[in-house]
């Protein structure tokens, strides 16, 4: 039959130890919110912080005893509303349901973003598809697991890395609308976007560390992920589509296509 080992702390010991000592051969029950799980005989004085309970257990019965022991009596009692079983099937179908939002929303965003401003556009989904990377990458780094709430995150992680990118692209349009170069429209629409871009990622960044201090675990895989992203979007559409700009620049200007590069044609 299988027993149970236990251990107790200094105090315990003592006081364990005395009771024992006084009640040989008497039973002592162990009892869990007013249930007893088991009523072992006491067969001798019972010191040194470690003892045993044996006796014709079954492997269930024995598992019971000690998650009660290990358990011990809660702060409040436990009333119970409302039970249900929810098949595996559910949670495969969830995924799947937020795998396939992913994917939905990111193809939408690449084919907007080519259609609307050219090869810009181009740098801007491939920012994105970074800073997706980088998010699971981190997150896998630090063995953190991602829930279906962080998944939610990660979606709304792309639409905020694309925002950042629309804004640096409309300045850079409103720039040369207004008859500026390309070099200049590239350089001051990245200057006239930043403030916007820093003030609205910090915004949410505040926001999401509020959830993760105060959340439930499922809120908390949710600001893990929109945390994470915040940050990495923040570097991947100021730094990154920037150095793309900057490594075609002489393309850029030599050609002179607007229409082609920002999706948008001088009149």
């Amino acid at each position: 039959y299988p027993v149970i080992n236990f251990t107790l702390n200094a105090e315990g010991s003592k006081k364990f130890a005395d009771y024992t000592g006084a009640n040989v051969g008497k039973r002592l029950a162990i009892v869990l919110d007013n249930k007893v799980y088991s009523a072992p005989s006491i067969n001798e004085r019972i010191g040194g912080g470690s003892g045993q309970i044996s006796g014709a257990f079954t492997q269930e019965e024995a598992r019971d005893v000690a998650v009660a022991l290990r358990s011990g009596a809660l702060l409040a009692p436990v009333k119970l509303l409302e039970q249900r079983s929810i098949g595996p099937s559910l949670g495969a179908d969830s995924i799947k349901m937020s795998m396939i939002a992913l994917i939905g929303a990111s193809v939408f965003i690449v084919v907007f973003m080519m259609m609307y401003y050219g090869v810009a556009g181009i740098f801007a989904n491939i920012a994105m598809l970074v800073n997706v990377l980088v998010v699971v990458a981190v997150m896998a780094m630090f063995g953190a697991t991602l829930t279906l709430p962080g998944m939610a995150g990660l979606v709304l992680t792309v639409g905020m890395a694309v925002d950042a990118n629309v804004i640096i692209n409309e300045r850079i349009r409103e720039l040369l609308r207004d008859g500026v170069n390309i070099r200049a429209s590239i350089e001051q629409g990245y200057k006239n976007a930043m403030s916007a871009i820093i003030d609205s990622n910090i915004t949410s960044l505040v926001t999401s560390v509020a959830l993760y201090a105060y959340g439930t675990g499922a809120v908390k895989g949710f600001a893990v992920t929109l945390g994470i992203g915040i940050v990495v979007s923040m570097i991947t559409a100021i730094l990154g589509t920037h150095g793309m700009f900057d490594y075609f620049m002489q393309r850029i200007e030599k050609s002179n296509n607007t229409r082609f590069w920002f999706g948008y044609r001088r009149r």
